[in-house]
């Protein structure tokens, strides 16, 4: 687990800043297309828990992406499954950087991660399509790295957590440059009771761009909270989890107490025969030496 709050802060920074530095960088484009994976799978799952079905899931090469599904019949699984490519890759990214700071199961999780990965690109990809060779790529290499040992493990959870997190941001510009052919677009072409065909319209109704604007103002908060949240918690899980360690490492008080000194002890929630601290009014109040219990 790294040690401490600064490290973990430098960390994620020297990340921000590495990938801004080389976001056009070839490698870079590599990460934008597992990014871009990553929410179509987030479609694509939202799909199958709601009861829908993916016939398939496709990447274009220009970091855009397609899933093709079809929804459950109930009328709100349509707006869960559109919603999930840009809430879902927050929680994802949020998840692997909460995950990589606490450096608590990282192995396994990197191993899981990188056997999904491969699974679905197998089950929802062409063979030879772009989403197939990104999936089995970035799965093969997390399940690799997971292998390897922990300490690479949570390197990599933090470095896939912060990948994904920015590029979750980033592309809520999206919506400012071409809202209708975003997922925000869609759904307000939904809500508003038009099909896809007038989607190919030069002309947007009004009430298309206001419910547009809404959807991906709103998608934006959620994005940003949820990211904000985690990494604000992840950076201050360091001072419970020593408060944890304390806990557990503390050794029996050598020799023997007085009874003032029990007394005092219990009084602070300390058990006087482990060193453990307790929690709040474990002990009773002691009995009197005229009412013994």
């Amino acid at each position: 687990m790294m040690a401490e709050k600064p490290v973990k802060f430098v960390i994620f920074l020297s990340l921000i800043l590495s990938l801004v530095a080389f976001w056009d960088h070839q490698f870079t484009s590599y990460l934008k297309e597992f990014v871009v994976l990553i929410h179509e799978i987030c479609h694509a799952t939202a799909a199958l828990f709601s009861g829908g079905v993916v016939k398939g899931i496709t990447l274009h090469g220009n970091e855009g992406g397609e899933t093709i599904a079809v929804p459950a019949s109930f009328r709100g699984s349509f707006i869960l499954v559109v919603s999930a490519g840009y809430i879902g890759s927050s929680l994802v990214g949020a998840f692997l950087l909460r995950l990589g700071f606490q450096g608590r199961h990282a192995r396994q999780t990197m191993i899981l991660f990188g056997l999904f990965l491969i699974s679905v690109s197998v089950l929802y990809s062409k063979l030879g399509d772009l989403a197939y060779f990104t999936g089995i790529f970035w799965g093969v290499g997390i399940l690799v790295l997971g292998m390897l040992g922990e300490t690479s493990s949570i390197l990599s959870l933090v470095f896939l957590g912060t990948s994904i997190s920015l590029y979750s941001l980033y592309d809520l510009s999206d919506f400012a440059d071409r809202l209708t052919e975003t997922d925000a677009g869609i759904l307000a072409f939904w809500m508003a009771g038009l099909g896809p065909e007038d989607l190919q319209n030069e002309e947007i109704p009004t009430v298309v761009l206001i419910l547009g604007y809404l959807i991906a103002t709103l998608w934006s908060l959620l994005s940003i909270g949820i990211i904000f949240m985690s990494l604000r918690s992840s950076l201050s899980h360091e001072e419970h989890h020593d408060h944890q360690e304390t806990v557990e490492q503390f050794e029996r008080f050598p020799g023997e107490l007085s009874p003032e000194a029990k007394l005092w002890l219990e009084k602070r929630g300390v058990d006087p025969e482990s060193g453990i601290v307790l929690p709040p009014n474990f002990f009773l109040e002691p009995p009197s030496k005229d009412n013994p219990s």
